[in-house]
């Protein structure tokens, strides 16, 4: 049964070499950070969620979304309340004029950061930390390392912190309970043990990988990872579909005109087929995901 479950966790673009999915989740986040562009931040969002639903499961959504939705609401509100450019006045709040051109750049701007997010959650579950050293390792080792153990860092000190609240609870230093100096105390304690135990747990990393020989340059490396046909055919095209991004970013097709007033550019042909290449990146892991889905089903 556990096989069975690290099999299907593992489905979809995960299955493809490490180098594949690394530069799937670049030509993406480039484009989302790139394009200033109420379509392509549409498109990007959307993609996004679907394919966060696809790769992390909905419970991790809802997290995600439980932290976007604010983020994405204060962004889009504090560009109009604290941004005053733009022609087209809809109304006066403390005698500050409210744009619409200012509210349509905050809720573009917010949709590019949530969407931004939301696809740095997907990296995080496709690049783990064993792909992200084996495609650094050798190019940039100490740097690899670094980078890898801080993305890991982050869900270790919030399991960890859970263990030592436990444990100081068991011996009656809960800090939800107590007067404020109690849980005062009892916080800074907690701390002060998650402190020392990521210190420790980093020089401890730091020794065995050293111990191994990382980052000399004669030793020798071992990967289960083998770059094959089906590799070569999915990198060729999201390499095709990246170089579409450059042309689109380097024509201006992607960026729109706010100030001092919204200029909405004719679409045309080229146009088109470029939102189709667009929407093409951002659904592949979706649609990959859901082919191994159907192939797992009928396997079963």
């Amino acid at each position: 049964m556990d096989s069975e479950k690290k099999l299907k966790t593992e489905s979809g673009l995960s299955l493809f070499h490490p180098w594949v999915s690394f530069i799937y989740f670049v030509a993406v986040i480039a484009g989302t950070l790139l394009f200033i562009h109420p379509v392509f931040v549409a498109v990007s969002l959307v993609c996004a969620i679907f394919s966060s639903v696809m790769i992390n499961g909905r419970k991790t959504v809802f997290a995600t979304l439980g932290f976007g939705i604010p983020m994405f609401v204060f962004i889009a509100l504090a560009n109009p309340l604290f941004n005053h450019r733009g022609m087209t006045v809809l109304f006066y709040l403390f005698d500050n004029p409210v744009t619409l051109e200012a509210t349509v750049y905050g809720i573009v701007s917010a949709g590019m950061m949530f969407a931004a997010v939301v696809w740095f959650t997907c990296y995080n579950t496709v690049v783990t930390s064993d792909k992200f050293i084996y495609i650094f390792g050798r190019i940039l080792p100490s740097i690899a390392l670094i980078v890898s153990m801080t993305l890991s860092l982050i869900p270790r000190l919030i399991e960890q912190i859970k263990v030592i609240a436990d444990s100081q609870r068991s011996i009656g230093l809960d800090w939800k309970s107590g007067s404020i100096k109690q849980r005062i105390r009892s916080g800074a304690r907690i701390l002060s043990i998650l402190v020392s135990w990521a210190l420790e747990d980093a020089v401890i990393t730091a020794d065995s990988m050293r111990a191994r020989g990382y980052s000399q340059h004669k030793r020798s490396t071992f990967s289960i990872f083998r770059f094959g046909k089906k590799d070569g055919k999915m990198l060729a095209l999201i390499l095709i579909l990246f170089a579409a991004e450059i042309f689109t970013y380097a024509s201006g097709r992607g960026t729109m005109e706010f100030y001092p007033a919204m200029f909405f550019r004719k679409i045309d042909l080229i146009d088109i087929i470029i939102y189709f290449l667009y929407i093409t990146l951002g659904i592949l892991p979706a649609v990959i995901q859901i082919k191994e889905d159907l192939k797992w089903k009928q396997l079963k």
